[in-house]
């Protein structure tokens, strides 16, 4: 049976808007149909929020926006300028579709490392994107990231670890070393933090939300686990037990 390429593997998820099934924050988290990538993604929304906050930027570009779920979010949170962008027609088409109510909300189907028109951002955010880059394309992609920003302007960045088997959408997974190589030549890493604890907890948890024979939607049980999630199992102690990595780095 012959290999598919992983961005085309990509492209066919795009057929269902699947970021916007974990939900999270005033009512809860909760996932309507269930997305095994549910809970880490709607506990990495709000981590990644956090870390945005902090920064106090507010012009940011989401690169690889897919649906655009985490660009709506800066948007929610007021933002003044929040641009997401990504290469593939049906993500950006999905995305206009699922935040046609808000029209200052922007989506833009394009290749960065070609030609670009709009004015430097304070920020930019790469969400699980650079697993999904051609060894031999990502530093491409990385100057060019570099190059949408103002001076010093800020990156926020998350990636599996290698500690995870590589997905078939995947090009690549990444140790702390490997991907500080990949982005030093345009930018300074402020901060490295491998995150989201391996294990038989995590297994476990992973068989409560959902298996074969039922899928958890009681609003109480899943806060509950997701309360658990993030303070135990969100953090880790180091690289040698975690599924994925964050990075912050300023522009060189």
């Amino acid at each position: 049976m012959p290999t598919r390429n992983p961005a085309e593997i990509q492209e066919d998820e795009y057929a269902f808007p699947y970021h916007y099934v974990a939900r999270y924050g005033t009512h809860g988290f909760g996932q309507t149909f269930h997305d095994s990538w549910g809970i880490s993604y709607a506990s990495t929304i709000e981590f990644l929020l956090e870390r945005i906050a902090a920064a106090r930027v507010s012009e940011i570009v989401d690169v690889g926006c897919g649906d655009g779920r985490f660009t709506r979010e800066l948007a929610l949170r007021g933002a003044k300028r929040v641009v997401g962008v990504d290469r593939s027609p049906r993500a950006i088409a999905l995305a206009r579709a699922m935040n046609h109510d808000l029209p200052a909300l922007r989506f833009l189907e394009a290749d960065i490392t070609a030609a670009w028109s709009e004015p430097p951002f304070e920020a930019a955010v790469l969400m699980e994107v650079l697993e999904h880059i051609p060894i031999d394309d990502a530093p491409a992609l990385v100057r060019a990231v570099r190059k949408l920003l103002r001076p010093g302007g800020r990156l926020f960045l998350t990636v599996p670890h290698r500690n995870t088997p590589l997905q078939a959408k995947h090009f690549r997974h990444f140790s702390v070393q490997t991907l500080s190589d990949a982005l030093r030549s345009d930018f300074e890493l402020c901060a490295v933090v491998p995150f989201e604890r391996m294990g038989w907890r995590r297994s476990l948890l992973d068989t409560l939300l959902g298996n074969r024979i039922f899928l958890l939607n009681h609003a109480g049980a899943l806060n509950t686990l997701y309360r658990w999630y993030k303070r135990r199992l969100f953090h880790c102690r180091g690289e040698a037990e975690c599924r994925r990595i964050f990075v912050e780095a300023v522009a060189r």
